[in-house]
């Protein structure tokens, strides 16, 4: 389902990566079942909810392992039981001359296996960025089983809500074997080239999407890695938090398929399209 005939979203390589988007479409565009609140997703098994989550810690399910995508100083502050810890630099390629470019396969792999996760795992990403949706397009990418992985609907924040323990101390960990089958034809259009990017501003069957912050898109905020501020010409933009619910209850959870094919379709944003996020 991630082949070039289902619209799937291509990236650009060449700028930093906010790849949240891309679950965003996965989750809007052939509505179907419902989920907490009400989403009306296509594809809900992506996410899970807190109450969900609560219920495999408790029973002391083998197979789930949770990655907390945050900066360690908030991890050690405070994370869901048993989850381990995974910032940015992890998940970059220490090695490229750019900032912030997809760190390689065998990286990934070893950084994984060192952390006590098996590929056999499911795995339970939460972060309080985009950051987990990073993750698990790298994941995605590099062939990952897309039904072993889950967002946690709400994150840590959500968790917390539901007056659910956090603790400080990281789990024992034990070393695992993680082995991804690699990209393949159906999980490259995950991943797009620079001059994918320029052909996709000349086509009107195509779009690029600037999915940052106000402030970086009209070039008033530059953020460290980015070479210089300012956006692309010629892009649609939306913040990526808009797709979020932003008080109440569920605030911090997606909002529902409706809502949020409203929002991109306003930006002709529509499942006709080629999407290019950046």
């Amino acid at each position: 389902m991630l082949s070039k005939k289902y619209q799937i979203p291509h990236f650009s390589r060449k700028n930093f990566i906010i790849p949240w988007i891309t679950l965003f479409l996965l989750l809007i565009f052939v509505p179907t079942a419902l989920t907490i609140p009400n989403g009306g997703y296509s594809r809900p098994e992506l996410l899970i909810q807190p109450e969900e989550l609560k219920v495999l810690i408790d029973r002391k399910d083998p197979d789930i392992r949770i990655i907390d995508v945050r900066e360690k100083i908030k991890y050690l502050a405070g994370h869901i039981p048993g989850a381990v810890n995974i910032w940015r630099p992890d998940i970059t390629d220490k090695d490229h001359p750019l900032p912030g470019m997809m760190a390689p396969q065998a990286q990934i792999e070893e950084l994984m296996g060192r952390l006590g996760i098996s590929h056999r795992n499911t795995l339970i990403i939460y972060s309080d960025g985009p950051d987990g949706a990073r993750l698990w397009w790298i994941l995605a990418y590099y062939g990952f089983p897309i039904h072993q992985m889950k967002l946690l609907d709400g994150a840590l924040e959500g968790w917390k809500a539901r007056g659910y323990p956090t603790e400080m101390i990281p789990p024992q960990i034990s070393p695992a074997q993680f082995r991804l089958p690699g990209k393949t034809k159906t999980t490259e259009p995950l991943l797009c080239t620079l001059p994918e990017v320029r052909g996709a501003l000349r086509d009107p069957k195509k779009i690029v999407l600037d999915v940052r912050a106000s402030k970086e898109y009209l070039g008033e905020e530059t953020l460290t890695g980015a070479v210089r501020p300012g956006r692309i010409p010629g892009v649609k933009w939306i913040e990526w938090k808009e797709v979020l619910i932003k008080e109440g209850p569920y605030k911090g959870y997606w909002k529902s398929a409706e809502e949020i094919r409203k929002l991109f379709a306003d930006l002709g944003v529509t499942p006709d399209k080629e999407i290019y996020i950046y």
